[in-house]
C-alpha cells in the first residue's frame, strides 16, 4: 500500500453560465471566491484567478458579439490537489485572445499601445493557454499548476 494521493478526494469544480453581460462578472467573482475559499486557495490565487476569469471574458464581450447581440459563457473551473483548470466557452464570434501579440514591456506605460497587457498577465499567470474554435464555439482551456506557496498548508 503506497501513499499516493487521491486526486478525487481533493476534486471540486464551479460551474456557471452567464450572460455575455458586464454585471455578470462580479457575480462569477463572488462564486469563485466562496468556491476558492472552499479548496483552500490562497489570496494570490483567487485574485488571479479572479483577474485572469474578468480579462478574458471581456475580452468575449467586447469581441464575441459586436452586433450587440445576447450570447452565454460557460465557465467551468475544476481544481484538484495538482493543479487548476478554467474553460471559457462562449457562442460568440471567433476570437482568439492568445494571437494578440505579448506587449512590449520595455516600453514606458504611455508609449505603449491599449491592450494586450491583460493577456499578458493571463500567461503569466497560468501555465498553459489554449484556445480552439468548435462547433460555433469559442473555448479557451487555461491550466495552472500549484506552486509550493500556493497551497495552503495544513
Amino acid at each position: 500500500m503506497g501513499h499516493s494521493m487521491n486526486k478525487s478526494a481533493d476534486y471540486r469544480c464551479l460551474s456557471q453560465q452567464l450572460p455575455n453581460t458586464l454585471e455578470a462578472l462580479s457575480l462569477l467573482a463572488d462564486q469563485v471566491e466562496a468556491f476558492g475559499a472552499e479548496a483552500g486557495w490562497t489570496d494570490a490565487v483567487l485574485m488571479q484567478t479572479n483577474l485572469v476569469l474578468e480579462e478574458l471574458i471581456v475580452n468575449v464581450i467586447n469581441y464575441g458579439y459586436p452586433d450587440g447581440r445576447s450570447g452565454s459563457i460557460d465557465v467551468l473551473i475544476e481544481t484538484n490537489a495538482e493543479n487548476i483548470s478554467i474553460r471559457i466557452t462562449d457562442d460568440g464570434d471567433a476570437f482568439d485572445p492568445f494571437a494578440v501579440a505579448t506587449p512590449d514591456l520595455l516600453l514606458d506605460i504611455a508609449d505603449r499601445p491599449i491592450g494586450g497587457l491583460g493577456i499578458h498577465l493571463v500567461r503569466n499567470y497560468m501555465d498553459t493557454c489554449t484556445y480552439q474554435y468548435v462547433n460555433h464555439h469559442n473555448e479557451v482551456v487555461l491550466t495552472k499548476h500549484w506552486a509550493e506557496n500556493f497551497r495552503e498548508t495544513g
